[in-house]
Order: structure tokens, then C-alpha cells, then sequence
């Protein structure tokens, strides 16, 4: 190849990286957080497992960003190794979508068009939502302008006289194709970008289908890598997710290894099938390149979803757990507690104080992450979330059976506050895990501080707050009407020092002051949650006054 088409291909690679970069970045700002809440809590079930994976990584479009935050669900205790292994074959399925739209020619030819138009619902729309949607739009016409530059700097192979030869010497050897493309992908961590280089060679007609194949196998097991690596530092459960993920691929591919010609052949007939005889369209080498994309992950599932108890089974054999690590989950619920009421709920109250100290030093790690950005301070407080996830499912769950029996009127009212106390602990560990974290990321990307007075008034509502999160635990175990009163006072003494710290800042924004104006919003946010954060502590104490008792019926 010419040096002036090699640094086309080069330029054309580049763009479209940076399309997939963009589209991935956005969709998971889009609606990243919401899907990895959808996984942890709506997988029951083998099949619903799988349409969850197929789901959230059809928007996503990144099966390794899903089975990574499986990894991280199933280490936290918050899914089953079952339901991971069923969420990573519908992953499988859900990230062939792009790659079926890579394949058509008449979308890839829009990617000037999407790339102007994602630009200008960025700039001409105020909507943060609306501005994620440009940068989807965006991020697709980079992927699709940089498939027509890559094909364009191939199509010039077809006059070269050795290409035949080419293809003949890489038809014979199939499995040094499927072992580079699974370097690659593993490199790239995107089986997208194998496949879209694939697609590329095969719009200018420089690739054979026989010889794409054994390239699309190799991604598809490439792709796996990505969660295996990023559960070296996973508890065992996320270890046996990650590694179920590659050996489920690896032996599928090992079943269809020694018949390649023969899985071509196969994928050659369902294309023909699908696409000449269903939908009457011409069949290409790049569609059915696609196509085999896709007919490889349903092969996967169709093969391995009745056996994933099975599966499980070998896996955990595999990968045994170590002495020392117990799967975290409810050490106090027992069933046996629930047909007496009165023990049912001081076990109930157990799990909730052991929620409450999970948050609370969730809550003391965050403030450290405002004075310097630590990535495994980060996933600490993301995997002690998960636990509090898991406890209030647990407790949730376990009421639920409680109400079954015949509960009279004060402890019918002891359930409800039980359920409320869960509730606003949860929604504390997700204001820590959602919002505090996410400030504290926005501040170190735009490189501003706080200014001196700022800082100071902050670790003072922080120390408050915590010292407030220590109040409420010690109320709710001991039950303590005067802990609760006392509650309520500090919280009022807590308004008053805020309104003070508001108006400090505030005068500080009229002085002129550089560190307020720069991190104004960042530090009215940030003081915004912890008035939330105390406002749920006082929810959860004042169940314990006799007046308010009774309130949430």
C-alpha cells in the first residue's frame, strides 16, 4: 500500500476511534449511572438477565462496559454469578446493533450529515440532555465518516496482483487470523473497532468472507478481555463473572474450531437466508460479516443459556473461594425470626445500624476525594454502596415477608419506619455514590479550588453532618426519644450555620473573589447535598418522637 493510502487508512482509523470514543462517553453520561441501577435490580431470572444485557448494552453500545459493571454488581453481592453470566450472553447480542448499522452503506454515507448535525444540537441547544444526544449524533458520523476514508484507502488493493494470494495464504491459516483479531480487540477493548475495519476492507473489496470469519471469532473472544482484567482487584464472585464471560466464548469457539470451513459455510447459508430470502436484499461480504457478528452471540446463547446452572457449578469449582472471603449479604435476617415479630425487628434494626455505618464512612471518605483525586478511594466508596444496595434489598425483601403475618397496629407503624430508616440510607449511599462523587470529578476536570473560606466552611458542614450520621445511629439503637430531640436541634442549629456559609459565599461572589467565582456552583451544590443528606437523617429519628409516630401510615 502506498504511503499516501496507508496514512488515509491511518487518518480514517483515527476518526473513527474518536466517533466511538464520543458516542460511548455520551451514552454512558446519558443514561450510564441509570443502566448499571437496571442490571443490579431488575435480573431475576435467567431470561430476564439476558434481555437486561441485550437492553443496556444495545444503548450502550459497549458489551465491555456492561460486563465491567456486571463484575463490579456481582463482587458487591448485588447479582448472582448465574445472572452475570446470563446479562454477559445479552450483552453479546446487544453490541452486534452498531455493527448491523456499520453494514449498511446508505447510513454510513450520512456521516458528514450526523457529524454537522450533532454539532449543532450541541451548540444551539442550552439542555444538558439535548447536548449528550449531539454528542451521540456526533460521535455515530465520526464512526461512519472514518469507515469511508478506511474504505476508501483500501479500495486501490484490488488492482494488486498478490491480493488472491493473500487471501489464499490467510484462508489457510485461520487460527493466526483469530488470534491477531483477539489481540487486538483486547488491546482496543472494543470488539467495534475489529469489525468496523472489517467492514471497511469489504466496501472497497478487500477482504473475502472465508477470511473474515475466523477475524470475527477472534473479536468477539477479544472483547471478553476487558472485564477479565478489571476484575484482577474483584472480590471472588467478580472474578468468576469475568473469566465465565471469556471461557463461555472460548468454548464455543473451540466447538466451531475444527469446522471453520464448515461455520463459514453456516453463516454464509443464514445470511443467505435473512437477508436474500426474507428480505430481499443483495448479500454483501459486509453484511454478512455483520450478520455473522450476530448469528455467532445467538449461537452463544442458544447454546449456553439451558446450561448455566451447570456452568455456574464448574465455574465455582474453577475459581473457589478463598477462606478468608465470605460473599457479602444480610448477616441477621433469619427466617425463623419472622414468626415473632418483636425478634423479626431487633434483627431488622441490626442490618439498618450496620447499613448506616457503611454509609457513614462512605460519607467521611468523600470529602478527601475534594482535596485530591483517588481513584481507589473512588472504588471503595462505589463497592460500599453496592453493600448498602444489597442490604436494602435484603431488609426490603424481609419486611415484605414480616407484613405477610398478622401484625398489629404499633407494629404495623414499626415496619413502615423500618422500611422508611432503609430507604433514606439508601438514598444517602447513592447522594455519596451518584452526586458526591460526580462533583468531586467535575472539580478536578476543570482544575478549580475552592478558595480558603470556601474549603473551610465545607469540611466544617462535613464534620457536622457526620457528627450528625453518628447521632442518628446511636437514636435509632438505642431507640432513644432525647437522641431524636436532640436530632432536631442540631439540625436547626445545622439551617442557621448554613444560611451563614450561603451568605458568606455570596459575599464573596460580589468581591470579586477568583476561587469563589470558578467553583460557585460546585460549592452551592455540594453544600445543597448535605443539607439533603441531614434532611433524610432527621426523616429517619423522627419516627422516634410520639407525635410524628404514626405519620407515614
Amino acid at each position: 500500500m502506498p504511503s499516501s493510502h496507508l496514512l488515509q487508512f491511518i487518518g480514517g482509523l483515527t476518526f473513527f476511534f474518536f466517533g466511538l470514543y464520543t458516542m460511548h462517553r455520551a451514552l454512558t453520561g446519558f443514561a450510564g449511572e441509570r443502566f448499571r441501577n437496571i442490571i443490579a435490580r431488575t435480573t431475576e431470572g435467567r431470561f430476564k438477565s439476558l434481555a437486561t444485557g441485550m437492553v443496556v448494552t444495545f444503548f450502550l453500545q459497549s458489551s465491555s462496559a456492561v460486563t465491567v459493571m456486571t463484575v463490579g454488581l456481582a463482587s458487591s453481592g448485588l447479582i448472582t454469578l448465574e445472572q452475570a453470566m446470563a446479562i454477559g450472553l445479552g450483552a453479546g447480542v446487544g453490541t452486534t446493533f452498531v455493527v448491523l448499522i456499520m453494514s449498511v452503506k446508505t447510513i454510513v454515507s450520512w456521516g458528514l450529515f450526523l457529524i454537522v448535525a450533532g454539532l449543532l444540537l450541541k451548540f444551539l441547544e442550552s439542555r444538558k440532555k439535548s447536548q449528550l444526544a449531539g454528542d451521540i449524533l456526533f460521535g455515530f458520523g465520526f464512526v461512519f465518516f472514518g469507515m469511508t476514508v478506511m474504505s476508501e484507502a483500501t479500495r486501490p488493493l484490488q488492482t494488486y496482483p498478490l491480493i488472491p494470494q493473500i487471501f489464499l495464504f490467510m484462508e489457510q491459516y485461520p487460527f493466526a487470523n483469530f488470534a491477531i483479531a483477539a489481540l487486538i480487540t483486547a488491546l482496543v477493548h472494543s470488539s467495534a473497532v475489529v469489525l468496523g475495519i472489517l467492514i471497511s476492507l469489504a466496501y472497497s473489496g478487500s477482504i473475502t468472507f472465508p477470511v473474515a470469519v475466523p477475524l470475527v471469532l477472534g473479536a468477539n473472544i477479544g472483547t471478553s478481555f476487558t472485564a477479565v482484567l478489571a476484575a484482577f482487584k474483584a472480590k471472588t464472585e467478580g472474578k468468576r463473572t469475568a473469566w465465565a464471560n471469556l471461557l463461555l466464548r472460548l468454548l464455543a469457539v473451540l466447538i466451531l474450531a475444527p469446522f471453520f470451513d464448515f461455520a463459514a459455510g453456516f453463516f454464509h447459508q443464514i445470511n443467505v437466508l435473512v437477508l436474500d430470502s426474507l428480505l430481499g436484499f443483495s448479500l454483501t461480504v459486509h453484511s454478512e460479516i455483520a450478520l455473522s457478528h450476530l448469528v455467532f452471540n445467538l449461537f452463544i446463547v442458544v447454546l449456553f443459556l439451558p446450561l448455566l446452572p451447570v456452568g455456574k457449578r464448574l465455574i465455582e469449582r474453577l475459581i473457589p473461594r478463598r477462606g478468608e472471603e465470605e460473599a457479602f449479604g444480610p448477616k441477621y435476617l433469619d427466617k425463623n425470626a419472622l414468626a415473632t415479630p418483636a425478634l423479626a425487628f431487633a434483627q431488622i434494626n441490626r442490618e439498618i445500624l450496620r447499613a448506616g455505618e457503611i454509609v457513614q464512612t462512605m460519607f467521611r471518605e468523600s470529602v478527601v476525594l475534594f482535596e485530591r483525586y483517588d481513584l481507589d478511594a473512588i472504588d471503595r466508596i462505589e463497592s460500599e454502596d453496592h453493600k448498602v444496595d444489597t442490604l436494602y434489598k435484603a431488609v426490603k425483601f424481609y419486611l415484605a415477608k414480616l407484613s405477610i403475618a398478622n401484625l398489629n397496629e404499633e407494629e404495623a407503624d414499626t415496619s413502615l419506619h423500618a422500611m422508611s430508616a432503609i430507604n433514606e440510607l439508601e438514598n444517602i449511599g447513592d447522594t455519596i455514590d451518584h452526586h458526591i462523587l460526580r462533583l468531586a470529578q467535575t472539580k478536578w476536570n476543570k482544575g478549580v479550588d475552592f478558595s480558603p473560606e470556601g474549603w473551610q466552611e465545607i469540611t466544617a458542614l462535613h464534620g457536622k453532618t457526620a457528627d450528625m450520621i453518628g447521632l442518628t445511629l446511636a437514636a435509632l439503637g438505642s431507640a432513644s426519644e432525647e437522641l431524636a430531640r436532640r436530632m432536631e436541634r442540631h439540625f436547626e442549629d445545622y439551617v442557621d450555620e448554613e444560611d451563614r456559609y450561603k451568605m458568606a459565599h455570596l459575599l464573596r461572589l460580589h468581591q470579586g473573589l477568583k476561587e469563589s467565582i470558578h467553583s460557585s456552583s460546585i460549592h452551592l451544590e455540594l453544600v445543597a447535598l448535605f443539607h439533603r443528606i441531614n434532611l433524610s437523617l432527621l426523616t429517619m429519628v423522627r419516627q422516634l418522637l410520639p407525635e410524628k409516630r404514626g405519620e407515614n401510615k
